[in-house]
């Protein structure tokens, strides 16, 4: 858990203390000697009063943690925070994802190309891939295709949509639908071999003109997505494609990765320069309306200054903890990237619901500009304990924050929401219900804005916490239910929250 500091985990030993005489000692070294003697005293008074045991752990805890500032807490509301149901934020997201697809997605481009169909006139799609000219249209039959296709750019591939096949559909374990085209039309890797392609390549070059839309693309042989070389089940290389309405699955790495190209890519990565002034091909793609789940990596993979704009998509069930590292998030942004993120649906991903981090230095100059995505009205639920259920660690700063804004987030296996080890960001108009954890945390990171939240169902847990030296620049509006377990507020003696003039 990232939340390791000593403040914290004498919090947690008031917020368990139900359960805290079951709690092994070998760490209490590591902890410090206070937390250490909290515990032996539970340990030797197994049967003693609980409300005696809360207390004593109450007054340690108040030792070293401050309450929030009177001036603070009388600019937060006092107010109930208005219950929101996943069904409402889904529709909610669902809603604001279409209002920004509809404004990106060009319909026209291809309406004066060429019409060419698989398998009738081209029996491969590769075949008609390589046929076909900037402003064509591919369309293929209902059937099963066993190819890795490389796009081109200005080319749209589309699956028939005769026989009701736009007709919507609902997809097992998903909460998005997606035209019944989609499944019925299916690029198949269960023949192919693991190489640095994955299912789709978009190669250097390729633009917003090219589109793939109505495929389940599934059955990328397996590899180690952490190591050079790797592929993803749609690579995304220098490009900005659309991908939409597509049912992607059971990819033997990240479901879709994306990434800029560099002036000297085929130089080795020790000697590679990966500043930003060295792109040669930037990726910006549009990936509208997907459902990515089984993967071998995370569902949606943001690298190396890619700007994305990702709207609409279910994420679910990926999972890589068999890599034997700690499980990746549905989302992740590393290495300068700075993804749109709005409206998607990420749930039951055992690594954590949409992360932003800095990632590892690499090449011979390191990455100049931090991670910094914007992520805005999606629905994060059900996601494992590793990670919160969104959070920046490390990324952001004071000219490019991490903006997170108006997400719903639920029952998340660890803190809902958390900017920690030196982030900067925005935190703003977010509603987290359930945590594991508490809802929202500021961790030896800054704060530029902490507004109007909404935090519920805290089982135990304090609402909004800034510890380890967490700056908060402003902290305006903010609700959270009080719960007889656990502060609403905290704030450690190492934090700040700044006075608003």
């Amino acid at each position: 858990m990232i939340y390791n500091s000593r403040n914290f985990l004498l919090m947690r030993m008031f917020i368990f203390f139900l359960v805290a005489c079951f709690i092994p000692t070998t760490n209490s070294m590591a902890i410090g000697p206070d937390f250490g003697k909290i515990k032996e005293a539970i340990k030797d008074n197994r049967t003693e009063n609980k409300k005696e045991i809360k207390g004593k752990i109450k007054s340690k805890i108040q030792e070293i943690v401050s309450g929030m500032p009177d001036e603070t807490l009388a600019l937060q509301s006092t107010e109930k925070v208005e219950l929101v149901t996943i069904h409402e934020a889904v529709k909610i997201a669902q809603q604001t994802a279409k209002e920004h697809a509809e404004a990106l997605i060009d319909q026209e481009f291809h309406k004066n190309g060429k019409l060419l169909q698989v398998p009738a006139t081209f029996p491969t799609i590769s075949q008609a891939i390589n046929a076909a000219q900037s402003g064509d249209t591919i369309l293929v039959a209902a059937g099963t295709y066993y190819e890795q296709l490389v796009m081109k750019d200005g080319v749209k591939l589309v699956s028939d949509s005769s026989d009701n096949g736009d007709e919507l559909v609902s997809v097992k374990n998903a909460l998005i639908q997606l035209p019944r085209r989609t499944l019925r039309t299916i690029i198949d890797g269960i023949k192919t071999t693991p190489s640095k392609h994955g299912m789709i390549d978009f190669n250097p070059g390729v633009t917003n003109k090219t589109i793939v839309d109505g495929f389940t693309v599934r059955n990328l042989p397996h590899q180690d997505h952490h190591t050079p070389g790797h592929a993803h089940g749609l690579n995304i290389r220098g490009a900005s494609p659309i991908i939409m309405n597509c049912y992607i699955k059971d990819m033997g790495s990240t479901g879709i990765g994306s990434h800029v190209v560099f002036n000297d890519q085929e130089s080795p990565i020790e000697n590679r320069d990966f500043r930003y002034a060295n792109i040669k091909s930037s990726a910006s793609a549009i990936i509208y309306n997907n459902i990515i789940t089984g993967s071998l990596g995370l569902g949606i993979g943001c690298n190396h200054f890619s700007s994305p704009t990702i709207l609409g998509n279910d994420v679910f069930n990926n999972n890589d903890s068999e890599l034997g590292a700690k499980p990746s998030p549905g989302m992740g942004n590393k290495h300068g990237s700075h993804a749109t993120i709005i409206g998607n649906i990420v749930h039951d991903n055992p690594g954590g619901g949409i992360l932003c981090q800095i990632g590892k230095n690499q090449g011979k100059h390191p990455i100049d500009r931090t991670a910094h995505p914007t992520i805005i009205k999606n629905v994060v639920y059900d996601n494992g304990p590793d990670r919160p259920g969104i959070s920046s660690k490390g990324a952001g700063s004071v000219n490019r924050p991490v903006i997170i804004q108006g997400n719903y987030v639920y029952n998340a296996g660890a803190t809902g929401i958390a900017l920690s080890s030196g982030a900067t960001g925005i935190i703003e108009n977010n509603y987290v219900s359930k945590p594991k954890e508490p809802g929202i945390a500021i961790n030896a990171s800054i704060a530029l804005k902490l507004n109007y939240n909404q935090v519920t169902k805290l089982d135990g847990n304090p609402g909004i916490i800034i510890i380890d030296g967490g700056v908060v620049h402003e902290m305006i509006g903010n609700r959270v239910d009080p719960d007889e377990d656990a502060p609403p507020y905290l704030i450690d003696g190492d934090s700040t929250i700044k006075k608003i003039n």
